[in-house]
């Protein structure tokens, strides 16, 4: 036991600042929340999407403290992003709709409830935004018709904020 006594507490550490680090990105996504007009579930959805990247650079802490051999890691590792390579490859579309939602729900002027006003080559789409998942934003028309719409597509898009919804400070 005395032997294994360093990677024990160098764990024992890594696991205090990944809780530390967790409950520090909770408390900074709940401001972003209060500050602005998304709702519980979005905030449930970038909690969890944190929540695996933190649980991923734990992972590759840990087999570094506990000495795993590199090339055992490696070869697991090349298969792992191979494969997440083949399936991102063929719809690429998804990881960018999902870093799009993560830009959405930090840095984008546009919040939920807004009226909008999308310029399209073809044409302009006029609604209000009534929600933001990691794939998709739903924007309800005028007609009460709800159009869908890649999240990476709305921020490629120019558009116009007709109306802003007043954010309420708690």
């Amino acid at each position: 036991m005395e032997a294994y006594r360093p990677q024990l507490l160098e764990t024992l550490f890594c696991l205090l600042a990944f809780i530390v680090i967790r409950y520090l990105g909770k408390y900074i996504i709940r401001n972003s929340v209060v500050r602005s007009s998304f709702k519980a579930k979005e905030e449930k959805e970038i909690l969890r999407l944190l929540n695996l990247l933190f649980l991923l650079v734990l992972a590759v802490i840990l087999t570094a403290i506990w000495g795993v051999k590199q090339s055992e890691v490696l070869i697991f590792a090349t298969s792992v992003i191979t494969v997440l390579g083949v399936a991102f490859f063929a719809e690429m579309s998804i990881l960018s709709n999902v870093t799009a939602c993560l830009v959405l729900f930090f840095q984008h002027p546009i919040k939920i409830g807004d009226t909008i006003i999308m310029l399209d080559n073809e044409h302009a789409m006029q609604g209000e935004l009534i929600d933001i998942t990691y794939f998709f934003v739903f924007i309800r028309t005028a007609d009460r018709g709800i159009i869908t719409m890649p999240n990476s597509v709305l921020l490629k898009s120019p558009f116009h904020i007709i109306e802003k919804r007043e954010v309420v400070q708690q």
